[in-house]
């Protein structure tokens, strides 16, 4: 008897078992019957995606385009250069060997000299009206272009300090304002693209969530009957669960199609346009990780819009009972 006693005890304590084979058929036939729900209405379920689509792909693609347009002027963000002008009366051996000392220098990666004859050369190769200055006088001075190894603009302002007392220079110049004025324009860039992603992703979880709440509202008797019926609320919202993974899902693989659509379309005009100054366009289509991670925050952004929707409207079903 004391034993029998002792096993209905353990069998009373014991946590009720789950049965995992019915909690995976009915996530399946959720996500199934979730899926079939939306073909069934291909018109809005069709414009719904498109809404998501571009809502998710207008800050993915100015993020894209602004990471591109960060790579190809990444050789002008470093690539400040220090031009000294020698002196008129200046010699070419004066300043060769000007030059020379100055590449000898630790802070200096290059000293390049470029004479007054070679600067008149390259000046009329870049004018199409090169024969009417032939009977001018060379107006060009000498010059010396120097690559700094350090970029750091406190570097170069002494840097610049140092070379002013050089014998031979007449006048220095640094590019460096509109370098300056470049990264600053960058960085709006990167705020507008951030802040622009912000409230798109707040109207796609308005989108997504004022969806899920027709949905409930249409399957209202149905949700009633059901709680009525013992169902839990995870059951309850498992269906509209997969609504709106499905909204994100399909809306991501949508945006990324509208974004390798728009690119393949501009990147050659966009190169066109770049190779006239010396910069070839980088690609602005997305890669593998880029993929992922856009399906992904999509994904995320419905789940969130159906969560909200799910924990408002379900209680207030709850309340009109």
């Amino acid at each position: 008897m004391a034993k029998r006693k002792a096993a209905t005890n353990r069998r009373r304590n014991r946590a009720p078992s789950i049965d995992y084979k019915s909690w995976f058929r009915h996530h399946k036939q959720c996500a199934i019957d979730s899926l079939l729900r939306l073909v069934k209405h291909p018109i809005s379920s069709a414009l719904t995606w498109l809404v998501i689509a571009i809502a998710i792909m207008l800050p993915t693609l100015f993020y894209v385009a602004f990471h591109a347009v960060n790579l190809s002027t990444q050789a002008w963000q470093a690539g400040g250069q220090i031009t000294l002008y020698l002196s008129d009366d200046t010699t070419k051996a004066e300043g060769l060997q000007l030059s020379a000392e100055l590449a000898d220098r630790p802070e200096i990666e290059l000293s390049q000299f470029i004479g007054k004859d070679q600067a008149w050369s390259e000046f009329r190769q870049t004018l199409t009206l090169s024969n009417e200055l032939v009977d001018f006088d060379n107006p060009l001075p000498a010059s010396i272009v120097l690559i700094p190894t350090q970029q750091d603009a406190v570097e170069l302002e002494a840097m610049i300090l140092t070379l002013q007392g050089l014998a031979h220079v007449d006048n220095i110049q640094i590019d460096l304002d509109w370098i300056n004025r470049l990264n600053q324009l960058l960085s709006l860039a990167e705020k507008v693209v951030q802040l622009l992603g912000a409230i798109l992703a707040i109207a796609v979880i308005l989108i997504v969530g004022n969806t899920i709440r027709l949905s409930i509202e249409s399957r209202k008797d149905e949700i009633i009957i059901i709680k009525l019926l013992g169902a839990t609320d995870a059951y309850i919202k498992r269906p509209f669960i997969y609504l709106g993974f499905w909204y994100g899902l399909i809306g991501g693989i949508a945006a990324w199609l509208l974004i390798t659509t728009i690119s393949l379309s501009i990147h050659p005009v966009l190169d066109s346009f770049l190779s006239s100054y010396g910069i070839s366009a980088q690609s602005i289509w997305l890669k593998g990780t880029d993929i992922i991670l856009l399906l992904l925050a999509s994904i995320l952004i419905s789940l969130l819009g159906a969560r909200i929707a799910l924990w408002r409207h379900l209680r207030d079903i709850e309340n009109a009972r």
